[in-house]
């Protein structure tokens, strides 16, 4: 009878507590879920981390990147990815305050692009355009504007310029038209490259898809011959195209350029590293908002490829014939300095599992996967975002094994590809013209436990009564003294169950063989008590 009590005291606070409560923007949409109840609640708290992070602390109200090549700047793909999370974190307030800084900050009113660069105070220091970033600005004000639209955000006019969302983002299109497109389909990553030199990183078919029906210049911008390139170009190297996989930097034709900018110096541009990865991503939105056969296929030839390497715990940067990046080098080529804001190196390793790529080849998984894919992704995901009323970030507190800790990670460029990842696995990152224009009963897609993944979620609302004395080789774990008859728990973050003994209010833990952040919980007649235990 009493072992039937400590169930049913357990299940109970596990319904009570497993109720969401999210912010982020809810358009009914048929898109492929999975645990989005879980996952809509870590949305809304880690876009507050990054704002109180990355915006907050500088006088701008751009996104800055307090770790890189110099701390504290800012670039214009952080307004652009700034702007995804504030429209899908359904926060206007913020998104209105990106734009602006950006219109303030970076926006070249005669080209009609957003240069590139600024530093901590928002002085200028990189000119012309990243085609990635005003694509995404591009469509964020479009999907702003339906919102605007359809009565759920309220009209605004940024003061800088005296422009609506519509007007801009119109002047956007014409200046990627006229200045970023290179012959009618070549995507350039710039005002500069082109056929010769792009990033496929860039490729972003279902913008253009967007593009195509809201543009005022249909008969002039050809957006259709645009993203039948970027699929010829991801198929042009048939080798790569059957891995699912790019190089960062190349031409049009599927070769990888030894000499190319950015990261692709590294291995002579044989990596699918960090800017190639974001090729999963893009052309997972192709596929799920507009069922495109050709980036269906793609995205079954990665996901096939990091199935084959064992799935989601694979998730990582490649060499691309095929082994784990730095695999086949000496080890001091695996690794990877920045600097901090006190010019400090940090350094970290060229491979990386981690949020930011299990986030990546999530989008793969979301889009063309079996449920045992999704599911397997989810829950690889759910290990480093530490489940706790304080966590609003992904990665880990501690990791002195792979570095995916905040002093190591860069608290900017992770942040956000793990951000949209987990928002495709809810169904929150959605076609949001199609999805107001044409509305869809809601699918609530593959429920995952709460309690399994996520077990910290329950720390939030019960209070902590348990005290910890950490001996060399055992902690000692107490409840309060009139808890005569207890049932203790321990559980690691991934939800599987180390301990489970009866006992008094007191209970001795071996920790030898065991490090990392865990869950003790107790349960008696008395109450239920939650604590977070970490061991170094």
């Amino acid at each position: 009878m009493q072992k039937n009590y400590f169930f049913s005291l357990s299940f109970s606070l596990l319904l009570a507590l497993a109720l969401p409560s999210y912010a982020v923007l809810e358009i009914p949409n048929t898109q492929p879920k999975v645990g989005a109840e879980v996952w809509k609640p870590i949305l809304d708290k880690t876009w507050e981390g990054i704002k109180k992070r990355n915006i907050q602390p500088y006088g701008t109200g751009l996104i800055h990147r307090p770790k890189s090549e110099t701390p504290g700047d800012a670039v214009s793909e952080g307004v652009g990815y700034g702007m995804i999370l504030a429209l899908y974190a359904n926060d206007q307030k913020t998104f209105n305050q990106i734009w602006d800084a950006s219109e303030k900050y970076m926006f070249n009113n005669n080209a009609k692009i957003y240069d590139w660069r600024v530093n901590q105070s928002g002085t200028l220091i990189g000119h012309g355009p990243a085609t990635d970033a005003d694509e995404d600005i591009a469509l964020m004000l479009i999907f702003a504007d339906k919102l605007v639209q359809k009565g759920l955000w309220e009209s605004y006019t940024s003061p800088k310029y005296n422009v609506t969302y519509a007007q801009r983002a119109q002047d956007i299109l014409n200046a990627i038209w006229s200045i970023m497109i290179q012959d009618g389909r070549f995507v350039k990553p710039g005002d500069w490259g082109g056929s010769g030199l792009l990033n496929a990183g860039y490729f972003s078919p279902a913008s253009y898809r967007i593009f195509k029906d809201f543009d005022n210049n249909k008969d002039s911008h050809h957006w259709d011959n645009v993203i039948e390139q970027c699929y010829q170009t991801l198929k042009a190297n048939n080798t790569l195209y059957e891995k699912g996989m790019i190089p960062d930097w190349s031409d049009a034709y599927g070769n990888f350029l030894s000499n190319g900018p950015g990261y692709n110096a590294y291995l002579k541009g044989k990596s699918f590293f960090k800017d190639a990865i974001r090729i999963l991503w893009r052309i997972s939105l192709d596929a799920i908002w507009f069922d495109e056969p050709k980036a269906k296929e793609f995205l079954t030839n990665s996901l096939n490829f990091i199935n084959s390497k064992g799935g989601a715990s694979a998730s990582n940067y490649y060499q691309l014939e095929g082994s784990l990046l730095g695999e086949l080098l000496p080890k001091e080529d695996i690794w990877k300095e920045f600097n901090d804001q006190n010019n400090e190196e940090t350094w970290r390793y060229r491979r990386e599992h981690s949020h930011l790529t299990i986030g990546m080849w999530s989008t793969a998984a979301t889009a063309v996967g079996t449920d045992e894919d999704k599911i397997s992704f989810t829950n690889e995901m759910a290990k480093f975002y530490e489940y706790d009323e304080d966590a609003d970030f992904f990665g880990l507190i501690l990791d002195t094994e792979n570095l995916e800790d905040t002093l190591h990670n860069e608290m900017y460029f992770d942040q956000f590809l793990a951000w949209f990842g987990v928002s495709l696995m809810s169904g929150t990152f959605c076609n949001v013209i199609e999805n107001l224009d044409n509305p869809k009963e809601d699918t609530k897609g593959i429920e995952i436990n709460p309690y399994v993944s996520i077990p910290k979620k329950l720390t939030s609302n019960v209070s902590n009564k348990i005290n910890l004395r950490y001996g060399a080789e055992s902690i000692e774990f107490t409840a309060p003294s009139h808890w005569t008859k207890t049932l203790w728990q321990v559980y690691d973050l991934k939800g599987k169950e180390i301990l489970s003994s009866v006992s008094g209010n007191k209970l001795s833990f071996n920790s030898n063989n065991h490090k990392g952040v865990f869950i003790v919980k107790a349960s008696s007649e008395k109450g239920v008590a939650i604590r977070k235990l970490q061991i170094h």
